[in-house]
């Protein structure tokens, strides 16, 4: 465990590093679409953690109901916030019409899956007492994919709550699930599984997580999910987690739409190809399947 622990934190470090250095010129060139509103930086809970933040995104003209997107960034756990995905994010919401609210969230090691998953339980219990947001279609790239698969599991069980020690206040209903290039399991001797556990020497609350986690597909065989849309690319190199994904849903009589972008040209479907290039014909088709999704 100590040689694993080290190569995980070595894993670590370099995956930042990379992330770092392929979105920085990415997020320099975004351009937003100019038909959408976007209030950022709302304080959903402590106005002392930076954290604690997340962004609301509308087509112009419209006005925010009880119903929307709550979009889930990326990173492995460990890296990332909102910002990464806001381009998208603006984009679904005028695709769709249907406002998105795109959160922030602590990564790993600073807190284990379980202060994840009170961070975004947090920010949905804001929504629902300042906005009056009652339904949620739920939509995340890869590690957000699986924060929010398993957010739906949480959400729809009260004795996963409990085992996670998770606490929900709000009466919420989760209509759809969309995970865009997730993943699904994982090691927990290797990065970023390893992470999952709670950190040494917290006193916060944080605790360790159930060993069902590392594969959703045991919780959701005791939770189900409602409509769920996988999307993956050829190139993607969760591909084939994706296709295990979609059949064991399948199996379990879970309704499910499936898309994997085939590269052309100069454009490859690799990776989170939908969030780092959502104005692709790939990304739009992605799009508009994850849209059909939460529409029924």
């Amino acid at each position: 465990m100590i040689f694993d622990g080290f190569l995980a934190e070595k894993q670590r470090k370099q995956f930042i590093q990379n992330c770092i250095r392929n979105d920085s010129l990415r997020l320099s060139t975004e351009v937003f679409p100019a038909n959408c509103d976007a209030e950022c930086d709302i304080l959903y809970e402590n106005p002392d953690i930076p954290e604690h933040k997340l962004d609301i995104y509308k087509l112009k003209g419209t006005a925010v109901g009880d119903t929307v997107f709550f979009l889930v960034h990326g990173g492995a756990f460990v890296y990332g916030n909102k910002e990464l995905d806001k381009n998208f994010g603006m984009t679904l919401a005028v695709f769709s019409e249907i406002p998105v609210v795109n959160v922030n969230y602590h990564l790993m090691p600073q807190k284990s899956l379980s202060g994840i998953l009170k961070d975004l339980c947090a920010a949905i219990d804001f929504i629902y007492k300042q906005k009056g947001i009652r339904k949620l279609h739920l939509v995340g790239d890869s590690a957000g994919g699986f924060l929010a698969v398993l957010l739906a599991c949480v959400l729809r069980n009260k004795d996963v709550r409990h085992e996670m020690g998770v606490f929900v206040r709000s009466d919420v209903e989760v209509i759809s699930v969309n995970s865009i290039c997730g993943v699904y399991d994982g090691d927990p001797r290797r990065f970023p599984g390893y992470f999952f556990k709670k950190p040494i020497g917290t006193e916060d609350g944080d605790i360790d997580i159930p060993d069902y986690v590392y594969d959703l597909r045991d919780v959701i065989k005791r939770t189900g999910l409602p409509r769920t849309c996988l999307v993956t690319g050829d190139r993607d190199f969760l591909h084939d987690t994706n296709v295990r994904m979609k059949a064991f849903l399948e199996e379990e009589g879970i309704p499910v739409k499936f898309y994997e972008a085939i590269s052309s040209g100069n454009r490859s479907a690799e990776h989170v190809y939908a969030i780092s290039d959502p104005a692709w014909q790939e990304s739009h088709t992605a799009l508009k399947l994850i849209i059909s999704n939460a529409r029924g």
